[in-house]
């Protein structure tokens, strides 16, 4: 699956099993795509390789609600035309080398920020008249022990022999970190049956809130001295519209020559794949962080804020009372299912936010569970990032404006049917 990773990936050295990349987790972990928001994704990467090959993919990805996260990929990969000879070095015709294939995964966020999820692939290779055809499957996991760091694992290409030989499988462990909402770190490395494979690392630096630069690095553990399997990669990524992004990666292989990758991805229907919440018009104070309404038949009932530390997930204590203080109207209504929803303002990177908003969410579900004992079957988060904001936001970099504030917000609403509707 790496052979049609994406141009960011790329560009960061591969290093990002433990970097949630929307539909394209596919393709490295899919624990990856229990992490996808509200938006579907349709990703489209092209590559133009060594020689005469050229490679395109297609990934196309959306939620499910509480269901999780569900991707598919379909990709073509040519390899050119070469001279055939027989034993004796006469040429006896052209040839082609060719490679078909499709995958399909799902990712879940079972517990609060353990994720896990699986894939199976189907691949054809083409070599002249001889085809060979192949079923594998992948297997990963995916761990937020705290805000700003993840943990990735996965076992690749868990399959059949082909030709009388095993697929290229083996363990992929990694971690990455947001050291600001300008700065992500990325490391793996790769275990085969054969020992330690290769070690990468990454970076990615935002020097506007639209446009990324990349670099990473991958260090060939078992032979450092073969050319073209150790070295730099580099790469940048441009916003160019709301839900626009394009990326590019720049692949030196030494002698062997230079391989090039973009990727487009689109994201759309952003409002489709959760119903969106019945709300009412209310009046927001100054600097709120949270909002939490309750929707009592078609009455909505406006209640207290609840405050999170600053650019983080922890709640304040007078955060955790008004939540649990809120809770009571959950228990007096046992039938009621319950919807958390985070939001967050324009500044910063669009990915950022939208993490941060689920993590807030999902904050505000665990002391409901922990605190407030209610139970977790009744309750369920989704992060809208800074897609559906409270108030415009006419200066996004600017932090602290009366708008990002509004912006800033968790509500949780509550649904109860009347008396008989069960």
């Amino acid at each position: 699956t790496q052979e049609g990773g994406t141009a960011r990936a790329m560009s960061m050295g591969s290093a990002v099993v433990a970097v949630p990349q929307g539909s394209a987790s596919l393709l490295w972990n899919p624990a990856g795509l229990g992490k996808l928001d509200c938006c579907t994704e349709l990703g489209l990467h092209h590559n133009s390789g060594l020689g005469q090959s050229n490679q395109e993919t297609a990934v196309f990805g959306l939620r499910l609600g509480v269901l999780g996260g569900v991707a598919g990929s379909v990709n073509y990969m040519n390899n050119g035309t070469f001279d055939g000879r027989d034993s004796a070095g006469t040429q006896t015709g052209n040839y082609t080398a060719k490679t078909t294939g499709a995958s399909l995964g799902w990712g879940k966020e079972f517990f609060a920020g353990i994720s896990a999820g699986a894939a199976v692939k189907y691949n054809r290779q083409t070599l002249d008249q001889t085809s060979y055809s192949a079923f594998a499957a992948d297997l990963g996991l995916l761990w937020n022990p705290v805000a700003p760091l993840n943990l990735g694992l996965t076992y690749s290409n868990l399959g059949t022999k082909v030709a009388d030989r095993y697929l290229d499988q083996g363990w992929r462990v990694g971690a990455s970190y947001d050291i600001n909402k300008k700065l992500l770190l990325a490391a793996s490395t790769e275990l085969k049956p054969g020992g330690f494979g290769r070690l990468q690392t990454g970076i990615e630096g935002f020097v506007h809130r639209n446009v990324a630069l990349r670099a990473g690095y991958v260090y060939n553990l078992k032979n450092s001295n073969l050319d073209g399997l150790t070295g730099v990669t580099a790469g940048a990524g441009i916003k160019i519209l709301k839900n626009t992004m394009l990326d590019y990666a720049y692949l030196p292989f030494g002698e062997l020559g230079v391989s090039h990758r973009v990727s487009l991805t689109f994201k759309f229907s952003c409002e489709k794949n959760e119903a969106p919440a019945k709300q009412a018009k209310a009046e927001l104070k100054p600097a709120p962080v949270v909002e939490s309404k309750a929707v009592i038949f078609d009455k909505v009932i406006v209640l207290e804020d609840t405050h999170f530390e600053h650019d983080s997930v922890t709640l304040t204590n007078e955060g955790v009372k008004v939540v649990i203080e809120n809770s009571e109207i959950l228990r007096e209504n046992p039938k009621a299912k319950i919807r958390v929803a985070g939001f967050a303002s324009a500044s910063g990177t669009q990915e950022y936010n939208q993490k941060l908003s689920e993590r807030r969410a999902k904050a505000v579900k665990e002391i409901l569970i922990s605190e407030g004992g209610i139970a977790q079957g009744r309750l369920t988060t989704i992060g809208y990032g800074e897609m559906r904001p409270a108030m415009h936001e006419a200066t996004p970099d600017v932090l602290h404006t009366q708008a990002a504030k509004a912006n800033k917000r968790v509500l949780f609403e509550v649904i109860v049917k009347e008396a008989g509707a069960y």
